[in-house]
């Protein structure tokens, strides 16, 4: 067995260290302005900025309220609701009405990441605490979480690919619930018994993070207080955190302080844990955000009107951290008090099941998942391409994907002077590095028959790195005096890994966020990588003819490296997602495979008819991770045919279901 190894150390913080600088310069980028006028000129650029990345805010439609019980407690009752916030969409929530009249003040409650949503006894007891001391408090479960998860009366997470199956339509999970709270407001307002000027918003981990862009977007909100969610943009970069955190390309123009600072003048209260566990929301992340957005409030002349407390607690909504926002609502929004924390009237635990609107499997079918919203969408992008009456130009086909893939930008490549050469069991390796980017450093294991010239190559990449890519392979069957074999890990592969724990099941968490926070794609980064590669064995080793062979999601890298280059001989990906179209499967495919907007511009199957070199699309599999069989095999040719049809390319790209462990022949060349 040859050891592709071309390091004797570990190097797999090498491409983590460049994100994190990537992100610290970022960040260096974005300071607070002088003067409140430089500030509202920012101000209405950054919020259209953030719209366009969020997604889509569609045009309110009728809430048509409807009641599902309700539960009479001391001073209240508690009414299991839900309303529209999109034609056709239900918000599963519960409604906290104090006794009288009123008007009272109103508080949006976001919950964070328990995915029994609202019903959590975390969750509700702000409900009661705040409903007893004459708040009105409307608590909506998140899309994806609580009574809105894929399976009626299951509790699910609503982040990893599921979440991330929103960005392939060009919505985001962020901005779905973004909008889902903003219409909350609505209702609030819409109440007889609620003072529409004295609006407030609160939650604790993802729902502190909604308290802060729902504040910033929507300018009803008059007092908020999110807890254990503030930190930096540039502290997400590289870590852990939940998909419904992630605005794609935000840190390209915005950091945190900038979002905080969009609510000023409105008061505002964060609340940080010492004792948290995940560095994103550790206290001197959150006092530099805190320093810039008071920046942003003197210019106001309101630097009174903004505050927050670090307590010493782990992450989550204590009591204490209750008793700080009890006191920050009731002077801005009753006008009682200092803004203090104050003790919190007595209440009683509801369980789960009695907050919830519906029992059981009973759900409306207008209560829909993530997967019944995208599935929809989804189908009707994907068929629209192929029934379009305007035949799409391919060139302007390739403008677009360099645009959505988000290219970086391309780099004269570096490369060592001279390689590490062996000869091993009567092969020759070469071992060497290049860079496709500063700072990002690539792995190659050339094999080839010693004493040769070779003009012909394979060059293999592998999700999973090239040891695992050789460990496919029959090398006697490739390795020829006239062909070489060039194993490469691309940037977080192989030798670079650093991202190896997977969140949820989810591989490639951490480094896909991180490429998307900082404008980038895994797909688009790989793509280049790939470039960069065959610019060296083409125009240094003098390789003639350049074939590729990819695995799994970099055979997506593989065919929109040959869509946009006439630099390969034949592409050959095996056991490749087929299709960017959800059949209800579960999820198994990592998170580099989603792009924002794809299926607006396309399915695979259009990456595929775009390549410039013949294509062989081996053992195709869905989301599950499970083979095409043969009808599914012939729809995925069929498509490639009629969409190669509608540009007038050559159809050159053949599709085999089924299993094959190891690397046969190539497509042949042209």
């Amino acid at each position: 067995m040859v050891d592709t190894d071309v390091w004797l150390g570990k190097a797999s913080s090498v491409v983590q260290d460049t994100l994190t600088m990537e992100a610290r310069r970022r960040h260096l980028q974005h300071q607070p302005p002088l003067t409140l006028e430089a500030w509202q000129e920012q101000r209405s650029r950054l919020l259209e900025n953030i719209r366009t990345a969020a997604g889509t805010f569609s045009e309110p439609c009728p809430l048509d309220v409807q009641e599902h019980g309700s539960i009479r407690l001391e001073g209240y009752t508690l009414k299991k609701i839900t309303y529209q916030s999109r034609p056709g969409m239900r918000v599963t929530a519960n409604l906290y009405l104090p006794d009288g009249p009123g008007p009272f003040p109103g508080v949006l409650n976001a919950h964070g990441h328990w995915s029994q949503g609202k019903i959590a006894v975390r969750v509700q007891a702000r409900g009661h605490v705040l409903a007893r001391d004459g708040f009105v408090v409307l608590a909506v479960d998140a899309f994806g979480a609580g009574e809105r998860g894929t399976q009626p009366g299951c509790f699910e997470y609503h982040g990893v690919g599921l979440g991330a199956s929103l960005l392939n339509i060009g919505e985001t999970l962020l901005g779905m619930q973004v909008y889902d709270n903003i219409r909350g407001i609505d209702l609030l307002q819409s109440l007889d018994c609620v003072d529409p000027d004295k609006i407030g918003v609160t939650g604790a981990s993802g729902g502190g993070n909604q308290t802060m862009w729902v504040s910033a977007l929507d300018d009803r909100v008059k007092a908020s207080v999110p807890v254990v969610s503030v930190g930096s943009f540039e502290s997400y970069v590289t870590r852990a955190n939940c998909i419904c955190e992630l605005l794609p390309g935000g840190l390209t123009f915005v950091e945190e302080w900038a979002v905080l600072g969009l609510i000023a003048p409105r008061p505002l209260l964060i609340l940080n844990a010492l004792q948290d566990s995940n560095p994103t929301f550790y206290v001197t992340e959150m006092i530099r955000s805190f320093n810039a957005a008071r920046e942003i409030y003197r210019h106001y002349g309101a630097v009174d009107n903004i505050s927050y407390q670090a307590i010493d607690l782990p992450h989550g909504y204590w009591p204490e951290m209750r008793r700080q926002m009890l006191g920050w609502f009731r002077l801005w929004l009753k006008g009682e008090g200092q803004g203090r924390p104050c003790d919190e009237p007595d209440f009683k635990d509801l369980t789960e099941d009695e907050c919830r609107c519906f029992l059981g499997e009973e759900r409306p079918s207008s209560v829909i998942s993530i997967a019944e919203y995208v599935s929809p969408i989804a189908h009707r992008l994907a068929q629209g391409h192929l029934e379009g009456d305007t035949l799409p130009d391919p060139e302007d086909k390739r403008n677009e994907l360099e645009e959505l893939l988000q290219l970086p930008i391309l780099y004269d490549v570096g490369f060592d002077s001279e390689a590490r050469v062996t000869i091993e069991n009567g092969l020759q390796i070469d071992k060497l590095h290049l860079e496709s980017e500063p700072g990002i450093p690539l792995p190659l294991t050339i094999i080839s028959r010693p004493r040769t010239n070779p003009r012909e190559a394979v060059l293999v990449i592998h999700p999973e790195g090239k040891q695992t890519a050789l460990d496919r392979l029959s090398l006697s069957e490739m390795v020829s005096g006239d062909r070489a074999v060039v194993l490469a890990d691309l940037r977080g592969t192989g030798e670079t890994c650093w991202d190896s724990e997977p969140v949820y099941g989810c591989a490639f968490h951490s480094e896909a966020r991180a490429a998307l926070w900082l404008g980038r794609t895994m797909i688009g980064d790989w793509v280049r990588d790939i470039e960069a590669i065959a610019g060296y064995l083409k125009y240094q080793c003098e390789i003639k003819e350049l074939n590729l062979l990819a695995f799994g999601e970099t055979g997506l890298a593989a065919l929109a490296a040959a869509a946009l280059e006439d630099e390969y001989a034949s592409v050959e990906v095996r056991d490749m997602l087929g299709s960017y179209l959800r059949e209800g499967e579960d999820i198994t495919q990592s998170m580099a495979v989603h792009i924002p907007g794809i299926l607006k511009w396309g399915d695979i199957s259009m990456l595929a008819a775009l390549s410039l070199a013949p294509v062989c699309i081996t053992c195709p599999v869905d989301w599950a991770g499970q083979p095409y069989d043969a009808a599914r095999s012939s729809v995925l040719q069929a498509d490639t045919e009629r969409l190669s049809t509608l540009m007038g390319v050559p159809a050159q790209v053949s599709v085999t279901g089924g299993s094959n462990g190891c690397y046969d022949s190539l497509p042949k060349a042209r």
